[in-house]
C-alpha cells in the first residue's frame, strides 16, 4: 500500500509567495526598460520633427536670398508671412565684368561673389535657422555715354 504520509501526498496548487515576488520583480524590471526605451524614442522623434521644421525654414530662407542682390543690398531684413529674414553679405571675389575677353565688347554688368550670413526666424520666436552661403551680386558696369543714347523726350 501507500507508505507516503498523507501530508506529503497532498499536491500544492498555485504559486508560492516567493515565486510571485520573483515574477513581479521580473515584470517590473522589463516594464521599466520598456518605458525608458519608449521615452527615448519619443524624444528622438521630437528632435527629428524640430530638425525637419528648421530645415524647411532654412530652405525658405535660401529661396528668399535668391531674390536679393547683395551688391545692391549688402545687409538687410525682410518680413513676410510671419517669417523674418536677416542677412549680412561680404564681398569675397572682386567685381569683374561679365566679359573677360575681347576688346570690342562692352560689358553691361559687373559680377562678384558674396559670402552671405543669413538668419530666418518665425515671428513667435519658437524656431530659427542660421546658415552661410555664397551667392553672386551684380551691378551695372557703366552708364552709356550721352552720345550713344537715343533722342531724349
Amino acid at each position: 500500500m501507500n507508505t507516503v504520509p498523507a501530508h506529503r501526498r497532498r499536491r500544492h496548487h498555485g504559486f508560492t509567495l516567493l515565486e510571485v515576488i520573483v515574477a513581479l520583480v521580473i515584470l517590473s524590471t522589463s516594464g521599466l526598460v520598456l518605458f525608458a526605451w519608449i521615452n527615448q524614442n519619443l524624444a528622438t522623434a521630437s528632435r527629428l520633427r524640430e530638425s525637419q521644421a528648421r530645415s524647411q525654414l532654412q530652405l525658405e530662407g535660401v529661396s528668399w536670398l535668391a531674390t536679393i542682390n547683395p551688391a545692391a543690398e549688402p545687409s538687410g531684413e525682410r518680413e513676410i508671412s510671419g517669417l523674418r529674414l536677416t542677412w549680412q553679405a561680404t564681398l569675397v571675389e572682386p567685381m569683374r565684368s561679365e566679359f573677360t575677353y575681347g576688346d570690342s565688347l562692352m560689358p553691361r554688368w559687373m559680377i562678384g561673389l558674396y559670402r552671405v550670413k543669413a538668419s530666418i526666424a518665425r515671428a513667435d520666436g519658437r524656431l530659427s535657422a542660421d546658415w552661410e552661403q555664397v551667392i553672386a551680386g551684380w551691378q551695372l558696369a557703366h552708364r552709356r555715354p550721352e552720345a550713344l543714347k537715343g533722342p531724349g523726350p
